[in-house]
């Protein structure tokens, strides 16, 4: 499914990318997951966890803040830039609903604004400082070079999950 990638098309005026392979690599990844347990879904349960297991993160999805919430805002803000610095990857995606609806939850009170990635149950780090890469999936790894890849732009593609 993921792995043929096609460069992504991003749109200047809104930083939103086309409907992509990257897309489906996100749905397999967050569907794979949440099979798995190794999901924190919601802001404050993601800060929660991250304040003592920095080195359990895969990748932090976040959507954007509803208008006029500037205190949900920061708080994403500061996420994001923790995961920065502690090299979990980082994702926005166009909607939370979409990511409840991929997750399956009919849940209207859960946050999906933000959705962490664990990784998988063995230590990714075994004996090293380097991550043991056999241990992902296929999606894992191409949503890996697709942020690695984009690592240096200085506008953050928006990631359009598809619908259904």
């Amino acid at each position: 499914m993921c792995n043929s990638m096609a460069p992504l098309k991003v749109e200047t005026f809104s930083g939103v990318a086309a409907k992509s392979p990257i897309a489906q690599c996100v749905k397999a990844v967050l569907r794979r997951a949440c099979l798995e347990k190794r999901l924190t879904v919601g802001l404050l349960p993601a800060i929660q966890y991250l304040s003592t297991n920095t080195d359990g993160a895969l990748f932090c999805f976040t959507a954007e803040a509803p208008p006029g919430d500037s205190a949900t805002h920061m708080q994403e803000v500061l996420l994001q830039a923790f995961c920065v610095e502690n090299d979990i990857h980082v994702i926005k995606v166009d909607s939370p609903a979409k990511m409840m609806k991929i997750l399956g939850c009919k849940d209207q009170t859960i946050d999906f604004n933000c959705v962490l990635v664990h990784y998988p149950y063995t230590d990714p780090f075994s004996d090293s400082q380097e991550m043991d890469m056999s241990i992902l999936t296929e999606a894992e790894k191409d949503l890996i070079d697709h942020c690695d890849g984009s690592w240096a732009s200085s506008q953050t593609s928006v990631i359009k999950l598809p619908e259904k």
